[in-house]
């Protein structure tokens, strides 16, 4: 695959978190039902609603899913791109309205990771990546950080 097929595939992705974003809005973190799921895990209407959301945005013909909140399609395994998702990534810190939550996507070709992005509506940061085409945070170029230790 190009970086030029690698940004189209991220231009949905963008697209894509972009409008998990505006869906989030009707939501308060801190404010919402919650109900569990298998393993005692959190789940709320938000979890869903981007799940929803996101399962009609990215897949298009013959390409697989997997998703946090959808029954697992094992259909997936034998095809070539799949979208890896989670909807909302940090539920338990949605809930409590701790602002460490995202909503996650990423894509898998042939097996192999070549594209992903997550954005964090709370702290309004964007990062996106893809093969071949670097990494931004909120559109500019992320770089590593000159700290050799973490203190400071």
């Amino acid at each position: 695959m190009t970086a030029a097929a690698h940004a189209a595939d991220l231009q949905r992705i963008e697209e894509a978190l972009e409008r998990a974003q505006a869906a989030l809005r009707r939501f308060t973190p801190g404010e919402i039902e919650t109900r569990r799921k298998s393993g005692d895990d959190p789940v709320t209407e938000a979890d869903t609603t981007v799940d929803t959301l996101l399962r009609e945005l990215l897949p298009r013909d013959g390409e697989g899913w997997l998703s946090e909140e959808t029954e697992d399609d094992l259909r997936r395994v034998g095809r070539r791109r799949v979208w890896v998702v989670d909807p909302l990534d940090g539920t338990r810190e949605f809930v409590s309205g701790i602002p460490e939550w995202c909503v996650s996507i990423g894509l898998v070709i042939d097996g192999e990771p070549v594209a992903g992005g997550i954005c964090n509506p709370a702290t309004g940061e964007t990062i996106l990546g893809a093969r071949g085409l670097g990494v931004t945070l909120n559109g500019r170029p992320a770089r590593l950080s000159e700290r050799r230790t973490l203190t400071g």
